[in-house]
């Protein structure tokens, strides 16, 4: 096997945990509450191991471009390398956990799919759904078609269960093809269009919308690991020795993040 290796990912993925504490006392408890308990949750408002609802598809005013068409639970890592992690830790928090690549893929890791808004297009026209003959920012393109796309599968859903008594063999055959659709539609928007991302990729490196620079991976689900699992805990300097107080079974790498 080669061990050649790209500089600019790592072999491993890091959580930053606790953007939303407000110190770093809080930050650093809740890093260990998450090694203590061998967990990290995809949504906290479910029992550990319990997604009653995986996530939902909003209508009305959401927009894909925004990212607020398509929210399922999830925990997502980054795949930055070390000697780079600043810019992203400034974002998030200098409190981080890693985990070998190779395992996170093993319990359903995947690298999310980047979409430039304000990369231009001049898709084909066509006039029953709406596309003109101009280009297009390829963000508002998505955000014309995406409600379309929903909208025709659960017009789809709606009118095969309206037909369900009619006995003509040509009727139920497009009834089970609308019923297949609408529920494959379901999977393609789990485990495909709810990893899309959507991003201005004009933005500076270290604005906090610009999302492509996080390299971001995800997890919709909870990550249940050993102690033994982790490759690295990341702390700020000052919180070393405490850490060694706290965590005296963790033998992995301890990395040292002051920005």
């Amino acid at each position: 096997m080669s061990t050649i290796q790209q500089r600019y990912v790592s072999k491993d993925l890091t959580h930053f945990v606790g953007r939303s504490r407000n110190t770093p006392e809080e930050q650093y408890q809740l890093l260990l509450q998450i090694v203590r308990s061998g967990e990290l949750r995809a949504d906290p408002m479910c029992a550990p191991g319990k997604r009653v609802i995986s996530g939902r598809t909003n209508y009305g005013t959401a927009r894909f471009s925004k990212c607020e068409t398509y929210e399922f639970p999830g925990v997502c890592f980054c795949d930055i390398p070390l000697a780079d992690l600043a810019i992203h830790a400034c974002k998030y928090s200098h409190f981080g956990i890693a985990f070998q690549k190779r395992f996170l893929v093993e319990n359903g890791a995947s690298p999310v799919l980047y979409v430039a808004n304000d990369s231009r297009i001049k898709p084909a026209p066509n006039s029953y759904l709406g596309i003109d003959s101009r280009s297009y920012a390829r963000g508002e393109f998505f955000d014309l078609m995406f409600p379309r796309f929903d909208g025709l599968c659960n017009d789809l859903a709606f009118k095969a269960r309206a037909v369900a008594a009619e006995r003509s063999e040509a009727v139920q055959e497009l009834a089970q093809t609308a019923r297949l659709v609408a529920e494959l539609r379901v999977y393609m928007t789990e485990y495909l269009l709810s990893y899309c991302k959507a991003f201005e990729a004009n933005r500076d490196d270290d604005d906090e919308q610009h999302f492509y620079m996080e390299r971001e991976w995800r997890v919709l689900d909870d990550v249940v690991f050993a102690i033994s699992d982790i490759e690295r805990l990341i702390v700020p300097k000052s919180f070393s020795k405490q850490l060694r107080d706290d965590l005296p079974s963790f033998y992995g790498q301890t990395y040292f993040l002051d920005l």
